[in-house]
């Protein structure tokens, strides 16, 4: 499957590019969320201080203002005290019953008089810290913010009324710090993020340009051109991978070298044997046929009468001699079919339903003697096939004489033809069933092969050289068929023979 270019060099890019990013953006993280809770410490730590340190001066302005009633030197006083520390919000300044006798914000100051009515604190937990008298700091939540909250009390001895200040702080100085450290720290991602991508992209390329030179030589080698080689000198394990490369070339180049070697001697040793096997066989027929003719006149008795004994010894030799030039014929039809391409072939159209018709008709004497249950299973018509009747007519015979061999008496037998697609070819499907021996699974992928057999019992029971399904293979083959075999041991076997019609054989 193509894979487009520059895939692996974009991948390299983004995980460098994400592992800067993620530095950069933890580091200032980091560094803005330091900041934030160092300032806040710092905050709550003066105003601590500044609570502590203006409550007697607030003290001292309140009694002012209760003695001599000076609303204005109060107001100034509390303003000067408040510009001392950004952060302060709100002075209030409460007796320890929770009255209130000034609460001073940034923008005014109001007082109540101190001996009528003042309204009280009505914050249960402010006025409980106000009461228990002891100096104390908390963040408390007012109109949804976040404020720190200081109360210091006074008892100074000779004032006739002990008091307490409540000095507010909030936090937005160090929020808007927050702010503006987010701020930058986006900034600096995006800023980044667009150096880091130039780098990483650079870095990437010097990575993957060696890649891409190795990349080149593979699709070079899978070309076919073995004698190119990958050089890449970049000193690191790309320039290693590169040389393991070339060498695993090497032997691959010299290791083809031998196969051709050996594949020229083998097809020439394979030639050798078709040759010899031919030649043996046509040499045996002449022979052969002279024993055959003897044997008959010798059985008819027109070479003089013979004896009871020697009738048994003819009959024997005939037989034997019947069986051989099978084998020989067998041979012979083999070494043709293994020499001729289809074109070599005398072709006709054929009616595969009238040739099996006639094929069925010669085992019918055997198949009822082994009493087995047979049927022809088939359409009304069938396409014609374009092919040589008496090759096909092997093909059918060497099946049936296989499934009724192999299959034990009272079994069954069954021989199906219909139309059959394959591969997009319209054609014919022949399958021949049985409830033979089966074939083991291991043997199915050299059931074809010549003079093999699944075992020698098979060969020492049966009979046999192996040679009819290397036939029946070399036969369907060189009609540009298909043949194959499904099997289960002891179940039986079922042989498909597909043969392309007449108006597809000259595409095939």
């Amino acid at each position: 499957m193509p894979v487009e270019r520059g895939r692996l060099q974009a991948r390299m890019a983004r995980y460098i590019a994400f592992a800067v990013v993620v530095t950069l953006l933890a580091s200032t993280a980091s560094i803005v969320l330091y900041r934030f809770y160092s300032s806040r410490q710092a905050l709550e730590t003066s105003a601590q201080d500044f609570a502590g340190l203006v409550s007697v001066p607030l003290i001292q302005i309140a009694d002012m203002y209760g003695e001599w009633g000076l609303k204005d030197p109060v107001s100034i006083g509390v303003a000067r005290l408040m510009d001392l520390n950004p952060d302060v919000e709100r002075l209030d300044l409460a007796r320890l019953d929770g009255t209130l006798m000034f609460s001073a914000s940034r923008d005014a100051v109001e007082f109540w008089p101190w001996d009528g009515p003042s309204p009280k604190i009505s914050d249960t937990g402010l006025y409980g810290q106000v009461r228990s008298r002891v100096e104390s700091a908390v963040r408390v939540e007012v109109a949804g913010r976040t404020v720190y909250r200081v109360v210091v009390s006074d008892e100074e001895e000779g004032r006739f009324l002990a008091m307490a200040l409540v000095a507010t702080f909030n936090y937005d100085r160090i929020n808007q710090q927050l702010r503006r450290g987010l701020l930058i720290m986006v900034i600096a991602l995006v800023l980044g993020l667009v150096v880091t991508e130039r780098v990483s992209t650079a870095l990437a390329r010097g990575i993957t340009s060696n890649l891409e030179d190795l990349h080149a030589g593979v699709r070079r080698i899978r070309a076919g051109r073995l004698d190119e080689r990958v050089s890449i000198r970049s000193a690191d394990e790309v320039q290693e991978l590169a040389d393991a490369f070339n060498d695993m070339t090497d032997d691959l180049q010299q290791t083809i070298g031998r196969l051709r070697q050996a594949n020229l001697e083998l097809q020439a040793l394979d030639q050798l044997k078709v040759d010899l096997v031919a030649n043996v066989s046509h040499e045996l027929r002449t022979p052969l046929t002279a024993l055959k003719g003897f044997l008959e006149l010798l059985d008819e008795g027109e070479l003089g009468e013979l004896a009871e004994e020697a009738h048994r010894a003819v009959a024997v030799c005939r037989r034997n001699v019947d069986r051989l030039a099978l084998r020989v014929e067998d041979l012979v039809q083999l070494s043709q079919v293994e020499k001729a391409w289809p074109e070599d072939l005398a072709s006709q159209p054929i009616d595969l339903l009238e040739l099996i018709s006639m094929v069925t008709e010669v085992y019918e004497a055997r198949i009822r003697s082994k009493n087995l249950l047979f049927t022809f299973e088939h359409p009304s018509g069938l396409p014609q096939v374009q092919g040589n009747p008496e090759q096909l007519e092997r093909v059918v015979l060497n099946l049936l004489d296989n499934a009724v061999k192999f299959t034990s008496e009272g079994g069954f037998l069954i021989i199906a033809a219909e139309e059959c697609d394959h591969e997009g070819h319209a054609g014919v499907l022949i399958r021949v069933s049985d409830s033979g021996i089966g074939i083991p699974p291991g043997e199915l992928v050299r059931v074809f092969d010549r003079f093999h057999q699944v075992d020698q019992s098979t060969r020492r029971r049966f009979g046999g050289m192996g040679l009819g399904l290397s036939l029946v293979h070399h036969i369907v083959e060189a009609h540009r068929g298909v043949v194959w075999v499904e099997s289960e041991v002891g179940t039986g076997s079922t042989f498909f023979v597909w043969l392309p019609c007449r108006s597809e054989a000259d595409q095939l």
